[in-house]
């Protein structure tokens, strides 16, 4: 069972499980003595071990060269599908109340990932596009300063910025120029770090005196933005 309705495959979940699996597929020596395996399993369920028997009688059913296909199908159907089926039934519901419409099914896992959770590319001069100043104006030295630092920065501490800033480390679907955004000058106090409104999308920037007493501010604040930022 998945959010789409698609079955999943056992590398969906658990590479090391597929590994192996896919190990015992291959093997060319006897596989019922050297692995002295039958039809019944142990896996994690929710930080304790439940045994499954695979099918009737499974734990006096030796797994051989001969059936360890349907070992292998009957294995990845409990681990992937009917293992999670209760406990990812109540999840399946509220998702669907919540997004029922019939073109889910259309949609590939990673497209519906995108419209709920947002884009996680992020491009700066999209961002730089929508921005609007308080207190400042767009040439000025230290704004041009601030975006080449952002542009500077690591993948990750640009994702920082973005969720000090607006909450979220993903872009609305359409990207950023669906965003709106805003820096306020705040004139005095130069030895404050920087913070923000997540609520409005907004960064409030001390006038510091120059770019390296900008990048370690803003790095600072970016860096810890569960303190800074003011939900």
């Amino acid at each position: 069972m998945a959010v789409l309705e698609k079955k999943l495959h056992e590398y969906d979940k658990n590479k090391d499980v597929a590994v192996g699996l896919r190990e015992l597929l291959s093997y060319e020596g006897n596989v019922e003595e050297d692995f002295c395996m039958n039809f019944q399993v142990s896996v994690e369920e929710f930080g304790g071990v439940k045994t499954h028997v695979l099918k009737a009688d499974g734990e006096n059913i030796p797994v051989t060269n001969e059936n360890r296909q349907e070992y292998v199908q009957l294995y990845t159907e409990l681990i992937m599908n009917k293992a999670i089926y209760q406990p990812f039934k109540a999840f399946y519901l509220g998702f669907h109340s919540v997004c029922a419409s019939n073109a889910l099914i259309m949609l590939r896992p990673e497209e519906v990932e995108m419209l709920v959770c947002g884009c996680p590319t992020l491009d700066m001069d999209e961002l730089r596009k929508v921005t609007v100043y308080d207190g400042f104006h767009e040439e000025e030295p230290i704004i041009k300063e601030f975006w080449e630092i952002l542009k500077s920065y690591s993948p990750d501490l640009q994702k920082q910025f973005l969720r000090f800033t607006t909450g979220s480390d993903r872009v609305p679907v359409g990207g950023m120029g669906e965003m709106t955004f805003k820096i306020s000058a705040l004139n005095h106090n130069t030895d404050m770090l920087p913070i923000s409104h997540t609520c409005f999308n907004q960064l409030v920037l001390p006038r510091y005196k120059n770019r390296d007493i900008l990048r370690e501010k803003l790095t600072i604040a970016i860096s810890n933005a569960e303190g800074f930022g003011l939900e």
